[in-house]
């Protein structure tokens, strides 16, 4: 498993059923992004977009809160 560190930077991706507790603050995110990537299966993969140049916002997510 990657750690939160790592899934921050936008290089890593997770399958949906790989978020488990230690990414929970990920689903109340506005950084947290997602793709089908097996149609059909229903199958997502999560990503994070914070790290990413392209972002439309500045606003502090929440794993980097006080």
């Amino acid at each position: 498993m990657i750690s939160l560190e790592e899934f921050r930077t936008g290089a890593y991706s997770l399958p949906a059923g790989d978020l488990d507790e230690d990414l929970s603050l990920c689903f109340s995110c506005f950084y947290l992004s997602y793709k089908e990537f097996s149609l059909g299966d229903g199958l997502y993969y999560y990503f994070c977009s914070y790290s990413w140049p392209d972002k439309m916002t500045s606003t502090t997510p929440p794993c980097l809160a006080d």
